[in-house]
């Protein structure tokens, strides 16, 4: 599986867009969608859900989110990191989209107006996903920490608000995700052990990225999967000799450090 910064993400969607074709707006939809599915597929659309969003395309998410709901007879609460300009694009056609159901969202404008959550709701994180590239500050961090404090299971949009989609963000203000859905790709921000509280558990979701897009890189790193592994497998005959299928060469240890060396050579026995 790729392991793809923001910038390289943000290239494979216009890829997509171009070669598809598909609008950035319905490449949108297809994520919220996804995301609903998932979690009609986990029963969490069975408990009360309040969204948070921010206004850039992942508080966009959030709204297409919201709508698909309320066109299933779900009714989220729904609030909205006010910042005083106004949202991307995609995310105010998605809040003229909202406008049609009967969902009513609440404004946060400061911290005196951070919503009460009930207990046992499912919190679903829209605020900032992989559009943060520094720490969140002001209100956003206040409203982080508010998440955090309640006593909820809370579902990240595509990576949990707060966290550096590209870097480490020990020490930084980041929602506590119990689920993180992100879409079609590892992010490097999975792989540092000091981020694994915020992530909670992981699930990477087709969202139908343009798969063309991978033979444009040059320089990109993977995360080797079970699929990708077992096509390296080269098929045993019955009467076949060991020396058929190469040979491994290792080295490793030294006087009391054999314990690498030992498991190569157990390795390499258990995979013929």
């Amino acid at each position: 599986m790729l392991i793809l910064t923001s910038q390289q993400v943000r290239e494979w969607d216009l890829f997509t867009i171009k070669n598809k074709p598909i609008s950035s707006i319905n490449l949108m939809e297809t994520a919220a969608t996804v995301c609903c599915e998932w979690l009609s597929a986990n029963r969490f659309d069975n408990l009360p859900i309040h969204i948070f969003c921010g206004k850039g395309n992942n508080g966009g998410d959030g709204l297409a989110i919201a709508r698909i709901m309320a066109g299933h007879g779900l009714t989220p609460l729904l609030s909205i990191l006010e910042t005083g300009k106004p949202g991307t694009e995609d995310f105010q056609t998605n809040l003229a989209r909202l406008h049609e159901t009967s969902i009513q969202p609440h404004y946060i404008h400061s911290e005196e107006n951070f919503p009460v959550v009930a207990s046992g709701t499912v919190i679903i994180d829209a605020i900032y996903g992989t559009g943060l590239n520094r720490p969140a500050e002001g209100s956003a961090a206040k409203l982080i920490k508010h998440i955090n404090a309640q006593k909820c299971a809370v579902i990240a949009i595509d990576l949990p608000s707060g966290l550096n989609p590209d870097h480490s963000s020990k020490n930084n203000t980041v929602v506590t995700a119990t689920h993180t859905l992100s879409f079609q790709c590892f992010k490097p921000a999975f792989l540092f052990p000091e981020n694994e509280d915020a992530i909670g558990q992981l699930h990477i979701l087709d969202i139908g990225l343009e798969p063309a897009f991978a033979e444009t890189l040059t320089d990109t790193d993977l995360f080797i999967v079970k699929d990708i592994a077992s096509q390296l497998l080269r098929k045993r005959k019955s009467f076949s000799h060991k020396g058929d299928y190469g040979h491994a060469a290792i080295i490793a240890g030294s006087k009391g450090m054999m314990g690498a060396a030992v498991l190569s050579a157990k390795a390499c026995l258990r995979s013929g």
